[in-house]
């Protein structure tokens, strides 16, 4: 015979702003095979993308209430499952999906423990690996050995811990002085190696016999909250919370909740925690409404109808009562609170609806969702009432609920219908999914390969200002504006979107940027790539001789040939593109040839900026054009005397055949005397002593074809200046 689970709690979800758009029905998900009890969605858990149901009845291989978990994803189709889990050595109801929950890439799942046998409960820990499957990596099991103590009906993860309600258990801190069903929560970590280790078992400093400390657990980062519904005078029902102390692992409690306006019987305060950032959240479903004024539909005084406690810390750092919400239509409403969720500015509250017939019987129950939103006052205020498009009675809608940022999922577990509202399947079960937005089915973008971008590191060590993402997403996808981009880091850290148009590397020579192109009418339909960076090392350039020209006139202005600067700084000047600019920086690239008049009286300063074409790098250098009319710059060559001895090539031919390889003056026995050469711009090239020759090279470099200027210095004082020529 099948075991039948019933839940008195339907939900209702408390959205965070008046403004936000409404929560619509986008899917409804039936599994796979429907079979009558097999209770799909028991559970429901989603974070970032990907979801789980439960269908904790499932009979597999001749295993009675064995127990299945499916696992989906977000795509362009909506939501598709693509991985089931079940337990290899599940027993006779073993109920394997009791309860689910998801952080990052952690999935616990409750189920039985084979090794005690039924009434025996485990924790199964799984991680999504690298395949976006979930591995099981641990099985978390009590030295206790207790079965029937509900271990595992309440669980929650927050970063490395869990914790883990055992509402039936009846021993202390210390598994000793018992008392029937008083309750308790153990706390888990999971350490650097991925291992989840026990810390602690925590109980209430006023353990009373059948409290149930435990029924409900909370927590975010240093704070747990454990309810204990059946507390006080006939479940009037109490809270606890704890803290962890600072640079350890231990936990302790710091405050007792209950409800700070009155303790009614079987208020049930406690049945469901929710703590989230500055935030504690108290269900309390069985509070009766004897003033309907709270509510504002003149409903009358009511039994059952719930509430909701929300809590704050003073300045004295004490957690204190600041607000109390009922469902608006309370009339109708019951049991507020069965369940509760949070997710950045949005809180889901269970709770259910009664509908009588004419007689004043009770002819149909209902679930629905009361959505909220923070105020400007930070109080929350009820705007939407969610129930999904076609309403069944009895199908348990609400059973479960997970809600992360605009996805919200409920369960019910006792949906018959599949997801045409067709072909009754009785307790076969069904998850709801709804959005702020309307789903759009969408095809995958097409992403085209960019190569790899280069820029030059011009802030040396591998570091470049200079890489032009400017046009990055017109290259990638045809039509950009239909999609959103989002980049990563290879830490998967998020970078600006979009890309700034010069972007700084982060990583010295190379990085790659992870990109994420998703549809804007269905963000989980998408596309990955990566853009490769690489940094080059920059060019230099030649040295420029300063330019000296003679100015008879004394005006102060002279013509300089400036053809040949882009042969002077490169070699190949068909792979640079050059700028000039005055000291104004005004671009006088144009004025540029042979007969270029500076600008300047007497001087001027001319900058280059040179641009290699093939990865956008750049170097400057500076040219001086010098004027005078006076000196070595206005001296005419003499005509050589007849009476001189000495003999003054014309030419050379540095080739090394061994004709005329080298320049020398020859014919000068009685004294000593040096030559200083000199190229057509005034650059010193050389300087020769008494019978030395040149062989057209400078620093080593051979020099090109041209005419070069020399000056002889005798040791009596005389001089001489002329010229030569170089012929290669």
């Amino acid at each position: 015979m099948r075991l039948k689970k019933y839940a008195s709690f339907l939900l209702v979800f408390v959205v965070l702003s008046v403004s936000s758009q409404e929560w619509k029905q986008n899917f409804k998900i039936v599994e796979p095979i429907r079979i009558r009890d097999n209770s799909f969605g028991f559970s429901v858990a989603t974070f970032d993308g990907y979801a789980v149901y439960s269908a904790d009845q499932v009979d597999i291989a001749g295993v009675e209430n064995a127990g299945k978990i499916y696992i989906a994803k977000k795509d362009c189709d909506g939501w598709s499952i693509y991985q089931e889990l079940t337990l290899p050595n599940a027993i006779n109801y073993c109920g394997f999906g009791t309860l689910v929950a998801m952080e990052g890439k952690t999935l616990a799942v409750v189920g039985c423990d084979p090794v005690l046998g039924l009434g025996g409960k485990a924790i199964y820990m799984y991680e999504r690996d690298s395949d976006d499957l979930y591995k099981l990596t641990q099985k978390i099991s009590r030295s206790e050995n207790i079965i029937y103590d509900n271990y595992g009906t309440a669980l929650e993860i927050s970063g490395n811990y869990m914790v883990v309600g055992a509402f039936y258990n009846s021993t202390d801190g210390n598994l000793t002085n018992y008392l029937e069903n008083a309750g308790a929560a153990y706390i888990y970590h999971k350490n650097s190696s991925g291992v989840w280790e026990f810390v602690q078992k925590i109980v209430a400093s006023d353990r009373e016999r059948r409290d149930n400390f435990g029924n409900s657990v909370s927590i975010f980062e240093n704070t747990i909250i454990v309810g204990a519904v059946e507390e006080g005078t006939n479940w009037a029902g109490a809270a606890y919370v704890f803290e962890k102390s600072n640079n350890s692992n231990t936990w302790r409690e710091i405050q007792k909740l209950t409800a700070y306006d009155f303790r009614g019987l079987q208020d049930r305060f406690g049945s469901t925690v929710k703590v989230y950032k500055d935030d504690i959240v108290i269900s309390a479903p069985g509070e009766d409404d004897y003033n309907s004024s709270q509510s504002g539909d003149g409903g009358g005084p009511l039994t059952f109808s719930g509430s909701i406690y929300v809590f704050r810390k003073n300045t004295n750092n004490q957690w204190m009562g600041f607000q109390k919400i009922r469902a608006s239509d309370v009339s109708a409403a019951i049991g507020l609170g069965g369940k509760i969720e949070i997710s950045n500015d949005k809180m889901a509250v269970g709770g259910g609806e009664n509908v009588y017939d004419n007689s004043g019987a009770l002819s149909k129950v209902f679930g629905r969702v009361y959505m909220f939103q923070k105020d400007s006052n930070n109080r929350w205020n009820e705007y939407q009432i969610v129930h999904p498009n076609v309403k069944n009675n009895s199908d348990m809608f609400g059973s479960s609920i997970s809600l992360y940022n605009e996805d919200l999922f409920v369960g019910a577990c006792w949906a018959g219908l599949d997801v045409n509202e067709q072909n009754y399947v009785g307790y076969a079960g069904a998850a709801y999914i709804f959005n702020t937005f309307e789903h759009l089915n969408s095809s995958k973008p097409v992403l085209n390969t960019i190569p790899v971008l280069t820029s030059c590191a011009d802030l040396g060590n591998g570091f470049s200002s200079g890489f032009n993402m400017s046009n990055v997403e017109n290259e990638l996808v045809v039509n950009p504006k239909n999609f959103i981009f989002t980049y990563t880091d290879k830490n998967g850290i998020k970078l600006p979107s979009p890309l700034p148009s010069n972007y700084a590397n982060i990583d010295p020579y190379s990085e790659k940027i992870n990109v994420r192109v998703a549809s804007k009418n269905n963000s989980s339909c998408y596309e990955e790539t990566k853009i490769e960076l690489k940094t080059i090392p920059s060019f230099a350039l030649n040295e420029i001789p300063d330019f000296h020209e003679c100015d008879l006139k004394q005006t102060g202005f002279a013509s300089f040939d400036l053809s040949k600067v882009n042969t002077i700084l490169v070699d190949d000047p068909s792979l640079f593109i050059f700028s000039y600019f005055d000291k104004n920086g005004k671009d006088i690239s144009s004025l540029i040839n042979e007969n270029y008049i500076n600008s300047t009286k007497g001087f001027q300063e001319i900058v280059v900026n040179v641009k290699e074409i093939g990865t956008s790098c750049n170097a400057k250098s500076t040219i001086k054009l010098n004027v005078s009319n006076v000196g070595s710059d206005c001296e005419k060559e003499e005509p050589q005397k007849p009476e001189q001895n000495y003999l003054i090539p014309k030419f050379f031919t540095p080739n090394a055949d061994g004709f005329n390889d080298t320049w020398e003056i020859t014919g000068i026995n009685d004294q000593n005397y040096s030559i200083h050469i000199f190229d057509r711009y005034g650059k010193l090239l050389k300087v020769l002593e008494k019978n030395r020759s040149w062989d057209g090279n400078y620093n080593g470099i051979p020099l090109p074809s041209s005419d070069y200027w020399f000056q002889l210095i005798l040791e009596n004082g005389d001089t001489k200046k002329g010229h030569f020529s170089l012929k290669r």
